[in-house]
């Protein structure tokens, strides 16, 4: 970094909205900064004793300085997104590092890309066991196998060569920490199911001895193995190549590459809960629940209601949407994960992918390319048991992307 009129630069940004009235936020980026140009970077135990006081610093035991400099980072990015929108060069401390860096703003795009936030990959790795490990049984049920090749519904998923990908919807963790009772809190907020609006809940709840850090992993529910299994099964019957990612991993530049098939609760579907808002069952964030107008035109909110863990309703869709390639995506989807599972089992258990087909047929004369379907389902302990289609619509692709 050059020196000349960097303290100008420091006061410029710390005076910010931006960044917000942390006189330890501060302290902690003029320290990096002036150590960064007399090149000498400390190490983390050096910035707990001299910023935090903490000669005793473990840093195997204690976060404390990584959830300062994560929430610092943060603090510069707001800045460089408001009040430094237009500064051609920005500071920048790299992910892994504490060294500070005085780069160009092209450069900083291109570094933000390579630091994106990534999860622990435990949940990914599960899963791509499991369809690695399901992929190479031998499957016997020959009747199965004929069913599905019979069946209109699976004949674009079964029969196209480009590449299939199942996207599963996690759930965000985060972790509160207690900086001064150095305490650590794991949460599961219903509301934050994204980075983005983990960033967004920061930015309002932002206290000098509370600072938030997205976990290291995410959270997969016990169905999703099933889910894999399921479509395993029929992906390897029918000799279909496919790859498994979650959606925490999921790079949005790769819905150019095949078809997509989109697993689980609405609120996890990431950037492919916009592809509901195309439909006449659109998903809403902050009533989670589905928007739903019957034949009065009377317009109302589909929640679902019980205990979750006895019994209990729930709502889900089945929709297939052309992609922005030339290529297709289905989503499977519930308000809770009775709802997911039910909807994908419309796809894989006969008896009501035969249900399926015959009220499509009812209705239009035949199977539509794109369709967009509405069901009730009632279940015990996250077990669906008894479904009710409730509507099914047809729609050109012309008629979805007008929407």
């Amino acid at each position: 970094m050059e020196q000349p009129n960097y303290n100008k630069l420091l006061e410029k940004i710390i005076s910010s909205k931006s960044f917000g009235k942390s006189s330890t936020y501060a302290n902690l980026l003029r320290y990096l900064v002036d150590c960064t140009l007399n090149k000498n970077v400390p190490k983390e135990t050096t910035i707990a004793s001299e910023i935090f006081g903490r000669t005793d610093f473990d840093p195997s035991q204690n976060t404390l300085v990584r959830v300062y400099v994560y929430n610092l980072r943060k603090k510069l990015e707001a800045y460089y997104k408001n009040e430094g929108k237009d500064e051609k060069k920005v500071l920048k401390i790299p992910k892994g590092s504490y060294e500070v860096l005085l780069i160009d703003r092209k450069s900083e795009n291109k570094l933000q890309k390579e630091n994106k936030f990534k999860p622990v990959l435990i949940s990914v790795i599960s899963l791509l066991l499991i369809s690695v490990f399901l992929n190479f049984l031998q499957l016997k049920s020959n009747k199965h196998s004929l069913s599905i090749q019979e069946s209109k519904l699976w004949n674009g998923l079964l029969s196209k060569e480009q590449a299939l990908t199942v996207v599963i919807g996690d759930l965000f963790i985060y972790e509160e920490i207690d900086t001064i009772s150095n305490s650590i809190k794991t949460i599961r907020n219903a509301t934050v199911n994204s980075l983005s609006e983990f960033e967004s809940l920061t930015t309002e709840n932002e206290s000098n001895h509370i600072a938030y850090q997205p976990s290291e992993y995410t959270f997969l529910i016990y169905n999703s193995a099933l889910w894999i299994k399921d479509l395993t099964n029929i992906f390897t019957e029918n000799d279909k190549n496919f790859t498994v990612r979650n959606m925490a991993r999921f790079n949005p530049k790769a819905l150019q590459d095949g078809d997509f098939v989109v697993l689980g609760m609405i609120k996890t579907f990431g950037l492919f809960r916009d592809y509901t808002e195309t439909t006449a069952f659109p998903y809403n964030t902050e009533l989670d629940a589905i928007i739903y107008t019957d034949k009065d035109g009377q317009t109302k909110p589909l929640r679902p209601f019980g205990d979750p863990n006895e019994y209990h309703t729930d709502y889900g869709i089945i929709m297939k949407i052309p992609g922005s390639n030339s290529n297709d995506i289905y989503l499977f989807g519930g308000i809770w994960d009775t709802g997911a599972s039910q909807s994908l089992k419309y796809f894989t258990d006969e008896n009501l992918l035969t249900e399926l087909e015959k009220q499509m047929q009812s209705k239009f004369g035949n199977i539509p390319e794109y369709y967009e379907v509405l069901f009730e389902v009632k279940g015990i302990d996250r077990m669906e048991l008894n479904p009710t289609i409730l509507e099914i619509n047809t729609k050109t692709a012309s008629d979805l992307f007008k929407n």
